[in-house]
């Protein structure tokens, strides 16, 4: 008999434990669960509207990120516009026969508007990693250069070599290709990075923003 009643004693503390621990996973676990799962949808929707809202573009959320799927309005996104010049010297010397004609110089300077962004294209995503807050993008790039103005500091002809159209021409083209690397040298992709990363913080709300960018 004290077996039995030690027993049933046993039985009784083992349901009541077994209902306190059903009533705390009731009461507690599940909401937590269920209040995470909410946060990680609204989340997730935030990084669709943030990257919709950054790249003007369709995104769509697959596995816990944001990514952008087509461009719909344009395909670069501009963060950065300067005026900026360069300056460039043609010179040609000419020869008829094994006579010199002389040497033919003009000397151009070119102020042109420099675009610096984003080329889009898939691939493109923001996710929340450990809590922090990734970006994947390309590489900033020179999106556009162009030509507003310009001015000849110097024109000299040759005896018998005079500057034709066609030199006019090819300086403003190579003026313009020399606009292109002078500005992806002068620190202005920096900028648009920089740019970038205080969007997608302001958008996001938070303090700091890892972006990844694509091997060189």
């Amino acid at each position: 008999m004290p077996h039995q009643e030690e027993m049933w004693r046993t039985i009784r503390r083992l349901i009541t434990a077994a209902a306190i621990i059903g009533g705390l996973w009731m009461l507690v676990v599940i909401p937590i669960e269920r209040t995470l799962g909410k946060a990680n949808t609204q989340v997730n929707r935030s990084l669709d509207k943030v990257l919709s809202a950054i790249t003007h573009s369709s995104s769509r959320v697959l596995e816990g990120r944001a990514e952008i799927t087509k461009s719909t309005e344009i395909s670069e996104l501009s963060l950065l516009e300067m005026r900026m010049n360069a300056t460039r010297t043609f010179e040609r010397g000419d020869h008829f026969l094994a006579l010199p004609l002389g040497t033919k110089k003009l000397i151009v300077r070119g102020y042109y508007k420099v675009q610096g962004g984003y080329q889009l294209k898939p691939g493109i995503s923001l996710r929340i990693e450990n809590g922090k807050a990734i970006a994947k993008f390309p590489r900033a790039k020179i999106l556009s250069v162009e030509l507003l103005d310009f001015e000849v500091l110097s024109e000299e002809d040759g005896w018998f070599n005079k500057i034709e159209p066609e030199d006019r021409a090819q300086i403003l083209r190579e003026l313009r290709q020399q606009m292109k690397i002078e500005a992806s040298q002068s620190g202005m992709l920096k900028t648009v990075e920089a740019t970038l990363e205080t969007r997608l913080k302001d958008l996001l709300g938070v303090d700091s923003v890892t972006i990844e960018q694509e091997t060189p």
